[in-house]
């Protein structure tokens, strides 16, 4: 990106590709400093071109209030123009880079830990024998660090465990898991056929972290219930409880599709809670072919297990 001395430039094209850059960074994010972030620039870079475009055109784009960017009604107006450039742009890219790579096709996701080890290396080995040419990168992330990710293109497609809420992104919910207990298989309650949140109570229990997603979701049952239930260890994702499970810590609660592949003794929960997977991508252009094939094929899956929703 360039942020040059707009000062020495005697082009009479007053808002040009790179003011259009960093004036929809700001519309997207909807502060300077996380603009700055999106574009891996200072921050007084951006606010100065800011000012700069502001002055240029004669008019406000945003008004400062409490500290927090507004947009005027000339920037919304702005703002749709600048995304269609903006897409127009994207696609002259992507030619770009495909006839340098001999027309492969690229996909890139992320996904939350909870479905790393079934529900989305079932799709990709399905998606791979289906497309042997297509080029796939993966990775799992937070979901707080999807819409960042989304919307500075890293990646073209997040599959999340649980809604993702954002302005500037669609979250389409189109499969249901649930969680369960997780246990060695010898523990005494290893053989119940289903457990209550209250059964839990007076064994060594390990829960997720109460600031992650999972850990919100599990203490909102827990204390709709009116239950006390101790953690002797917090831990992040699913795969950590595993490890500690396996350690002969405690049991744990935990989501289905991690749980079907860790060895251990699994019981469904009587008072079942239940979380939406959504696809997550950007609401300022349509899923790329490769994207739309990789939810077709986890649709698909869903609808295999049972567990698909209806299109919202």
């Amino acid at each position: 990106m360039l942020l040059g001395n707009e000062g020495a430039d005697a082009s009479p094209m007053v808002f040009k590709l790179r003011h259009m850059e960093v004036f929809r960074a700001v519309m997207l994010t909807g502060s300077i400093s996380a603009a700055a972030k999106l574009l891996y620039v200072s921050q007084p870079a951006v606010s100065k071109l800011i000012q700069y475009i502001e002055a240029r055109l004669a008019y406000p784009l945003f008004e400062r209030v409490n500290n927090r960017l507004v947009p005027t009604a000339e920037a919304q107006v702005l703002f749709r123009e600048v995304e269609r450039v903006y897409q127009a742009a994207l696609q002259v890219n992507e030619c770009a880079l495909a006839l340098g790579a001999g027309g492969q096709r690229k996909l890139r996701i992320s996904c939350s830990a909870s479905l790393s080890t079934v529900v989305i290396p079932m799709a990709l080995a399905q998606l791979k024998r289906e497309s042997p040419s297509l080029n796939i990168e993966w990775q799992t992330s937070l979901m707080g660090e999807m819409p960042n990710q989304i919307l500075s293109k890293k990646v073209d497609l997040s599959i999340a465990a649980l809604p993702v809420v954002h302005d500037h992104l669609h979250s389409q919910a189109f499969m249901r898991g649930r969680m369960v207990v997780v246990m060695p298989p010898g523990h005494p309650l290893a053989g119940q056929p289903a457990l209550t949140l209250q059964q839990l109570e007076g064994h060594a229990l390990l829960l997720f972290r109460p600031d992650m997603p999972f850990g919100k979701l599990l203490a909102e049952h827990i204390g709709r219930r009116g239950l006390q239930l101790k953690s002797l260890l917090s831990f992040t994702n699913a795969n950590e409880a595993v490890a500690l499970v396996k350690q002969g810590m405690g049991i744990s609660v935990i989501d289905e599709f991690v749980a079907q592949d860790s060895g251990l003794a699994v019981v469904p929960l009587a008072d079942e809670i239940h979380f939406d997977i959504s696809f997550v991508y950007s609401r300022f252009e349509p899923p790329s072919h490769a994207a739309l094939q990789l939810m077709r094929v986890l649709q698909g899956q869903a609808q295999k297990l049972g567990r698909a929703l209806a299109p919202g």
